[in-house]
Order: C-alpha cells, then sequence, then structure tokens
C-alpha cells in the first residue's frame, strides 16, 4: 500500500530516515498531479497560450517525467525491501499485495461509477461498461500504480531466491522492449516500470546509505551524471539508443532526488510540508484525476473568461498550474480525512477483518 512505511521504531536515525522517504513519497505525487495538471489543461476551454510560460512548464514537465514514477517506485521498493526478501510466507508480504489490489478494485470501481454518471470530456481515463472487468486484468487508468505494486510485491518475493543482479538486469531488458514498443501505453507502465521498483528492494541500502551522507558536493555530482545522461539521450536520434538510455536516466535521477530530499528535509517548512503529502500519498494518487474534472469541468462551464484572462499574462500562466495543483491536492486531503471521520476508511484500506486475518491490527 503506498501510505505505508513500516512499523515505528525508537531509534532516532531510523525515524529521520522515514522522513526524507514520506517527503520523497509526497513530492513525486504532487508532481504526478502537476504533470495531469499539464497534459489535460485543454479541458479548461478556449485558452490563450503564452510561449515562455508553457514552454517553461513543458521543459519542467519533460524534466519531472525522469523523476517521478522511476522515484515513487523505487521508493515503495524500499519501504518494502526487508518483508519482500524475506518470502512470500511472510504474512506482511501478503497482505501489502492483497491490500494494494483491494484498493485498486475499490478505486476502479469508483472510477466506474463517476464515468456512470458524468459524461464530462474533463473527465480523463474512464472506465465505462464492461472496461470495468478487463481492467481488473490490465489497467489503462492512472490507477495502473496501485495495481502494478499488486503484482510487483508477489513476483518478487518468489524470486526471492534468484541473485539481484539477474532478476534487475532480466527487469531492464523488458522496459527496454516496452519502452520500443509504447511507452506512453498505460496497460504497458507495469511491465515498462518494474525495474525500479526492484531497484529500491535490491538497493534499498544503499539509497539509505545515499540519503544518510547527503552533501551537496554529493548532489552537484549526482545531477552532473544525471544531466549527462540526459543530454546523451536528448542528443540520440535512434529509438534504440533512448530506450537503452531510459534505465539508467531514471536511476540516475532517483539518485539525484533521493539526495536532494535527504538535503531539503533538514529546512522545516519543506520537512513539514514533505510528512503532509506524503503521509496521504494514497488519497491524492487515486483521487486528483476526479477533481482535476470536477474543478476542470466547473471552470470550462462557468468561469471560462476569468481563466482565460489569467491564462493571457504571463504570470498568470505561469502559476495557474502550481494553483490548479495545490487546490486538487488539498481537495483530496481533506476528502480523506472527511471519509474517514465519516466511517469510509474502507476506501483507504483493507477492513478491520481482512487485516485481523493477516493479524494486523
Amino acid at each position: 500500500m503506498i501510505e505505508a512505511v513500516g512499523e515505528p521504531v525508537a531509534v532516532e536515525p531510523v525515524r529521520e530516515r522515514l522522513v526524507w522517504v514520506d517527503a520523497a513519497r509526497g513530492y513525486c505525487v504532487a508532481a504526478v498531479v502537476l504533470f495531469h495538471v499539464l497534459l489535460w489543461r485543454t479541458s479548461w476551454g478556449a485558452l490563450t497560450d503564452d510561449p515562455v510560460a508553457w514552454g517553461f512548464w513543458g521543459s519542467v514537465n519533460q524534466a519531472l517525467g525522469s523523476v517521478r514514477m522511476p522515484v515513487l517506485l523505487a521508493i515503495s521498493g524500499l519501504v518494502l525491501s526487508r518483508q519482500i526478501r524475506e518470502g512470500l510466507h511472510r504474512s506482511t508480504t501478503g497482505f501489502r499485495a492483497v491490500s494494494n489490489y483491494y484498493l485498486y478494485v475499490v478505486w476502479l470501481a469508483v472510477y466506474a461509477l463517476v464515468s456512470f454518471f458524468v459524461a464530462s470530456p474533463s473527465l480523463h481515463h474512464r472506465v465505462d461498461g464492461l472496461g470495468f472487468f478487463e481492467q481488473l486484468l490490465v489497467p489503462d487508468t492512472t490507477l495502473w500504480y496501485i495495481y502494478a505494486l499488486a503484482l510487483y510485491i508477489p513476483l518478487l518475493a518468489l524470486a526471492r531466491h534468484v541473485p539481484p543482479w539477474l532478476v534487475v538486469s532480466l527487469l531492464t531488458v523488458l522496459a527496454v522492449v516496452v519502452h520500443l514498443h509504447d511507452a506512453d501505453a498505460l496497460a504497458l507502465k507495469t511491465p515498462g516500470l518494474f525495474v525500479f521498483f526492484a531497484v529500491g528492494v535490491y538497493g534499498s541500502d544503499r539509497l539509505r546509505a545515499l540519503a544518510g551522507a547527503a552533501t551537496w558536493w554529493r548532489l552537484a555530482a549526482a545531477a552532473v551524471v544525471a544531466a549527462g545522461i540526459a543530454a546523451l539521450g536528448a542528443l540520440t536520434t535512434s529509438a534504440v539508443q533512448d530506450a537503452v538510455l531510459f534505465v539508467p536516466r531514471g536511476v540516475a535521477f532517483a539518485v539525484v532526488c533521493v539526495v536532494a530530499v535527504a538535503i531539503a528535509v533538514r529546512w522545516r517548512p519543506v520537512r513539514r510540508l514533505g510528512l503532509a503529502l506524503g503521509r496521504k500519498t494514497l488519497g491524492v494518487y487515486v483521487q486528483h484525476p476526479l477533481w482535476l474534472a470536477l474543478v476542470t469541468g466547473i471552470a470550462a462551464a462557468f468561469g471560462r473568461e476569468l481563466v482565460a484572462t489569467v491564462l493571457a499574462s504571463r504570470a498568470g500562466a505561469l502559476l495557474f498550474p502550481m494553483v490548479v495543483t495545490a487546490i486538487v491536492v488539498g481537495l483530496s486531503i481533506g476528502t480523506q480525512v472527511v471519509a474517514e471521520r465519516a466511517g469510509l476508511r474502507f476506501l483507504f484500506e483493507l477492513p478491520a477483518r481482512w487485516r485481523h486475518a493477516f493479524g494486523r491490527t
């Protein structure tokens, strides 16, 4: 499950380590929301594009593309590393796999329900008719990440006796093949990004060590390496070379992110915001497409002129994606808090009876 970070341990270094873990996860999910705000911005209606502003956000989005899911998956792998490497017989491992698939089915049903009642074009990644049953096995919405965790956990647990280098090598080849075929297809995200989860599982000790020894010099060195790989990819015109660089680029940027967040959380405002986001990542991740559809639909219907006026100015176009992202994240977190207090915790975790079956209280 996205939310879980392991049982609390009364040791200060462990708590400090979990701060950057939560923060990295939280900021990555915020980047996912920002990505969809930019991707679906045409839902706002006829907009006046400022070339400088949208050029800036296009560059930011492209840069974050090497960070968002690779880092989120690597952090998820790191959190679950100990349980996975102990095997599928461990109750916690089975609990995590079942819990994630349960959440996937629940929110797939929510998406299907919303799609049934909402015909607005601002609602993306619809789940209509028999598509619900198809997506029980082949995801085709942003929920693919929840589905992927449910699949990755038991597969790596079953492969615990296979040498890690072999597992990562095979998954790297798989990522290259997928990237060559259609890297943007949601149905292919699960196999195509599996390698980053495995890097988190098998490289958990190294990632923790990187965070614990984070310095500005190490950040600069990691950034130079990542920028070099990105530049090499930008220079190549070969689809094969670009696919081969996909995994090294993702791992390099994951290292940059880990070191950067470990340094950034030393500043209290960054730490507090990261923790606030990181401990509600599930709610934000599963809800944000729905809230984004509602916000954009309302604005397109009743505030089209106001939105167009804001976006006509460079300052407005620069600030607009950040403001919308903050609104959607805030609505998602607020809705989760209200839902849990209203007795709807089953939307965000396994029911108590099922948790008890795994020895979870």
